[in-house]
């Protein structure tokens, strides 16, 4: 696919794109060439595609407040209100926020270097987003509205920020640092209820720091946790098209038991996103395997939840697989370990073995259910509504409601709320009762506080 091939420019690893190396040491600076930039698309969405929204379109929304979260799993706030721009409402619960201080925030560093943004540049961003652009449908203006009037909480359970900041970077390089400024930039994507999300980072380059990878860059990722509480937490692991590349490498593994095991500084929540596709992967089998296993041993080994891509194709089955490797951890140790089924777009009976199986296994549903068939749809409403979770998998499954008020083609964190829409009409509930279930079952599986 054409478009394909523009995503092949060269990865910058995101702290050093404005030219810079690490400000605090966290990063050595290299001088040596990046290689190409090769996106994971965790769930072999098209680039090129967006899903379609089950209701119509767009309003313009709030701006989420940032903090600063030194102790950010026992002492989180829920203090802070954001304005609507025009529904004058207030956020009223938000998971792990701290009261701004702008005393202690980072300053956000410019794409260009020796420039700045002015406080009235950024209003000018804002109010620049709000136009409705040429690819805009009106149809979607109630849509939004709605989103934006709802005062139930969600959160977004699985995306990865470092693939939405390569993406919007390559598009907009003079703009972008990371989610502060996709939430000011974009306040529409981000209904005020929108509490925060559970970033996944899957692709070793970016945090191990291995002679062979010029893609590390802990500093931007250490910069985001610290600058932003939207982030109620992180997942850690190696994807399995990447697993050839790092099942062998002693750093990745030495690297990821290091991170699991100092949980306050990276924010960890989990293990993952792991597993085995067979869909279209360049890995073999065997590293696949091995990868798995081995993650699934660190789950028990730091007693957290389990993040698992399992993907179908013509080299077989990856349910049998995940689930053999699963069996026998859960053999050796004991069979209640949390598992996120990361973005289900399997059967009934597919569910039903996972349940069998894994007595603590929730699925987690991104914007693919705007297209599901028949027999996806369901599996969603027979599985029942405290094993759901609400995930984006961003940059992927844009939903077209937020066409035309946000990045093309870019899912940000805030439009999970419209695949709850879709699990609401299916299961027929509120949306409301979706957004409240989605959110507590999420508090649950990654045990996080909530007042």
């Amino acid at each position: 696919m054409s478009s394909q091939r523009s995503f092949q420019e060269m990865y910058q690893p995101p702290a050093r794109r404005s030219g810079g190396g690490s400000s605090n040491g966290e990063t050595p600076p290299r001088n040596n060439r990046p290689p190409p930039f090769e996106p994971i698309n965790c769930c072999g969405e098209s680039e090129d595609s967006f899903v379609d929204s089950p209701a119509k379109s767009t309003t313009n929304s709030l701006r989420s407040s940032n903090s600063n979260s030194s102790n950010w799993r026992e002492r989180p706030q829920l203090d802070v209100k954001r304005t609507s721009l025009d529904l004058s409402i207030t956020d009223k619960c938000n998971i792990g926020r701290q009261k701004h201080n702008s005393s202690r925030r980072i300053p956000v560093v410019t794409r260009t270097a020796g420039q700045s943004r002015s406080n009235s540049s950024l209003e000018q961003e804002r109010n620049e987003s709000y136009v409705k652009e040429e690819n805009f449908n009106v149809q979607y203006e109630m849509t939004l509205r709605k989103y934006h009037s709802t005062d139930v909480p969600y959160i977004d359970s699985h995306c990865h920020t470092d693939f939405i900041f390569n993406m919007l970077h390559r598009k907009y390089p003079e703009n972008h640092v990371g989610i502060t400024d996709w939430v000011d930039k974009y306040p529409a994507a981000f209904p005020k209820s929108f509490a925060g999300f559970i970033a996944n980072f899957i692709k070793p380059g970016l945090f191990v720091n291995d002679t062979e990878s010029s893609e590390y860059d802990m500093e931007w990722i250490l910069r985001e946790l610290e600058e932003s509480g939207l982030y109620i937490g992180t997942t850690w692991g190696c994807h399995p098209h990447q697993a050839e590349t790092w099942w062998k490498k002693g750093t990745f593994w030495t690297t990821l038991d290091h991170i699991l095991s100092n949980v306050s500084k990276y924010k960890v929540l989990a293990v993952g996103e792991c597993g085995i596709d067979l869909h279209r992967c360049e890995s073999s089998l065997e590293s696949q395997k091995v990868v798995f296993d081995k993650h699934v041993a660190l789950a028990y080994k730091h007693k957290l939840p389990l993040v698992v891509h399992c993907r179908n194709g013509k080299q077989g089955n990856s349910e049998d697989e995940c689930l053999k490797i699963l069996k026998e951890q859960m053999e050796k140790n004991h069979p209640f370990l949390k598992i996120h089924r990361h973005c289900y777009t399997e059967n009934w009976s597919t569910a039903q073995r996972w349940l069998k199986q894994c007595p603590d296994v929730h699925f987690g549903f991104t914007g693919a259910v705007l297209s599901f068939n028949e027999g996806q749809i369901e599996a969603i409403r027979r599985i029942p509504l405290d094993r759901i979770l609400l995930e984006t998998d961003g940059p992927y499954f844009k939903p077209k409601c937020f066409e035309g008020i946000a990045p093309s083609k870019v899912c940000l964190p805030g439009m999970a709320i419209a695949t709850a829409e879709r699990l609401a009409e299916i299961k027929n509930v509120p949306l409301e009762e979706m957004l409240r279930a989605t959110y507590n079952n999420a508090r649950r599986v990654y045990q996080v506080p909530v007042f």
